[in-house]
């Protein structure tokens, strides 16, 4: 009687297990990709965040900045100020910073240091 019940437990269990699957596979698009690296460094970025917010980060990385300011259109886009200050931690949003990204377009009287594709990064 033992066996029965204890058999019966498992098959209940399994099946449990495998709509649980099913369930994060197919209806809530789970990845174990995401799971297995979610202690990498620098992993999901492009998963979660916009182009911008991972442009702006490649251009404070890869120039070594110690902080940066961003310009008045940036600094008005509270996605992309909150974003890349949460994205480039332990480097510093600092307003008297002599490194300023700024959008593609806009008009800055520094010197051009770096760009991406829809980036700017000035000394001045």
């Amino acid at each position: 009687m033992i066996k029965k019940s204890s058999y019966l437990f498992l098959v209940i269990a399994t099946i449990c297990l495998l709509k649980l699957v099913q369930i994060g596979y197919k209806r809530i698009n789970f990845s174990s990709e995401i799971l297995f690296n979610s202690f990498t460094e620098d992993f999901g970025g492009n998963i979660a965040l916009s182009k911008n917010i991972i442009e702006g980060y490649k251009l404070i990385s890869q120039n070594k900045l110690p902080d940066f300011n961003l310009s008045k259109n940036l600094i008005s886009n509270g996605y992309f100020k909150q974003r890349i200050v949460e994205y480039s931690y332990p480097i510093r949003l600092n307003k008297d910073s002599n490194h300023l990204i700024s959008q593609f377009q806009e008009k800055i009287n520094c010197k051009l240091k770096s760009q991406s594709e829809n980036l700017k990064l000035y000394e001045c």
